[in-house]
């Protein structure tokens, strides 16, 4: 992985009330917190500022969220939505 927190990144929640949960990468702080969305409860406006230690990084990317993130173009909570669903229905076919 080259960068474990670059926009786009599936990322899990391992601690907290969103345990388990889902999330694509939005950004990160100066410091140890990443800011994440899904899209639905965690819309793009206000994404969800996690520790990063609370999170684990999971290989598969969403290169399109990466590109609009990096060059600026307006992200949607659609755009989080479709990748998450893609990325989920794809790990979901390569272990069944």
């Amino acid at each position: 992985m080259r960068d474990r927190w670059e926009p786009g990144r599936l990322v899990i929640s391992t601690a907290g009330r969103d345990r388990g949960k889902f999330y694509l990468v939005l950004g990160r702080d100066s410091g140890n917190r990443v800011f994440v969305a899904d899209g639905e409860i965690r819309k793009v406006a206000n994404p969800k500022r996690k520790n990063e230690k609370h999170l684990r990084a999971c290989r598969e990317m969403a290169p399109d969220i990466n590109e609009k993130v990096k060059t600026g173009h307006k992200l949607t909570d659609l755009d989080v939505r479709r990748a998450l669903r893609e990325i989920i229905t794809t790990m979901n076919e390569n272990d069944g």
